[in-house]
């Protein structure tokens, strides 16, 4: 049976960019459960828009003869003209783009969707696309990316690879359809770039919630002195952040250390009462440390990410193809739309000094997956270095 074909189309291809980390493996293969494995799809064309001075992808595409292409619609037809793959991979992350007022990079994943989308309109044939990690810097492009994907039945998958990852202790999940009352996060990087996987870490347990997910109603981002006032007045649950922190093996003083670096704390009321808090701690951790109660249940873990060579990227990889093969999203995309808008309020609240800013928008209603296959969750860690804030 041959492969499913699919067009990469990225921003920039350097060692260890996401294009490196998921299309390198696309290409040339990858090691899953201890052995190596062939791609399950086969990239046919490519379309790098930046060609850096640490490029990698030309080497690499011509030493595996993919064909690459000077725009969008050329790489969907390999050369030839309509639509002349099965599905199409945006990696829409790193390169030479501006940062707007409210502190976001203007990466152009909506322009790089719509260059797709418009190529498959015009043949009226639609295949299944994968946006890396949010679905765009703002709510407006997000949801008319979402919208138009649902209007055309193209089969979308989005996010990053946070969800996917290593849990400590393994296999820990929110029991499926338990209540829950609170949670909070203890993530790191920087504010937007790792904004959006600080609050993927906390959705994916939060939407497996009794009553499934039925969006957000408000959002509060807190910077600097704001955001350690919070930790410190109790704004963020005390006992529940330290409870996320003690998912690491850190010492009490750079436990404290740790909750005074915090340079961001989002507030997130949810529709059904839900309140979470996630923390992005400056100093001392790195991975994600998550607590959460209800009223007959408690859990905290961590989510785990590996060092180079970054092997959490496969289980991405796993379900970027599992869309390709089978048309249809392993996990709903509406995980990513949510957050997505949850990072564009809060970058807008925080440019604001911290306002509270309704989200009537964010009424997102979905059901979470009860268990994906060819993720890390119910793996055991590689023996591999940890993840690290510049990793």
């Amino acid at each position: 049976m041959s492969r499913p074909r699919v067009a990469v189309i990225t921003t920039i291809y350097f060692p260890d960019s996401h294009a490196d980390v998921v299309a390198s493996r696309l290409i040339q293969g990858y090691e899953f459960e201890g052995r190596f494995v062939e791609p399950r799809v086969e990239v046919a064309s490519i379309y790098i828009e930046q060609i850096g001075e640490n490029d990698m992808g030309v080497e690499l595409t011509d030493r595996c003869g993919v064909p690459r292409y000077e725009t969008v619609g050329e790489a969907i037809a390999c050369g030839g003209s309509g639509v002349n793959v099965d599905g199409v991979v945006i990696i829409g992350e790193h390169g030479d783009f501006e940062m707007n007022e409210y502190g976001q990079k203007l990466y152009p994943r909506r322009r790089l969707f719509d260059a797709a989308i418009g190529t498959m309109i015009g043949a009226g044939t639609f295949v299944p696309v994968f946006n890396d990690k949010h679905l765009c810097w703002g709510w407006t492009d997000a949801y008319a990316m979402y919208t138009t994907a649902r209007r055309l039945g193209v089969p979308l998958l989005a996010g990053s690879s946070v969800p996917l990852a290593w849990r400590i202790p393994t296999g820990t999940e929110w029991p499926l359809g338990e209540s829950m009352d609170e949670i909070v996060v203890a993530g790191y990087g920087p504010t937007e770039i790792y904004g959006f996987h600080n609050l993927e870490a906390m959705q994916v347990f939060a939407e497996r919630r009794a009553g499934g997910e039925t969006g957000v109603t408000s959002i509060r981002a807190l910077a600097g002195d704001d955001a350690v006032r919070a930790i410190n007045d109790g704004t963020v649950n005390p006992d529940l952040l330290d409870r996320a922190l003690s998912t690491f093996d850190l010492v009490p003083e750079d436990r404290k250390r740790a909750k005074q670096s915090a340079k961001d704390v989002f507030l997130i009321e949810y529709a059904d009462g839900l309140r979470a808090a996630v923390v992005n701690c400056d100093e001392v951790i790195a991975n994600w440390g998550i607590a959460a109660r209800g009223p007959r249940t408690e859990m905290q873990c961590q989510i785990w990410l590996q060092g180079y060579p970054h092997s959490h990227f496969v289980f991405l990889t796993r379900q970027i193809e599992s869309l390709m093969l089978n048309r249809t999203a392993p996990y709903p995309v509406e995980r990513t739309l949510l957050t997505t808008g949850m990072l564009d309020a809060a970058m807008r609240s925080r440019h604001d000094g911290g306002k509270l800013r309704a989200t009537p928008e964010l009424a997102i209603s979905y059901q979470a997956v009860d268990r994906v296959p060819d993720t890390g969750v119910y793996a055991p860690l590689p023996d591999a270095p940890l993840a690290t804030p510049e990793s």
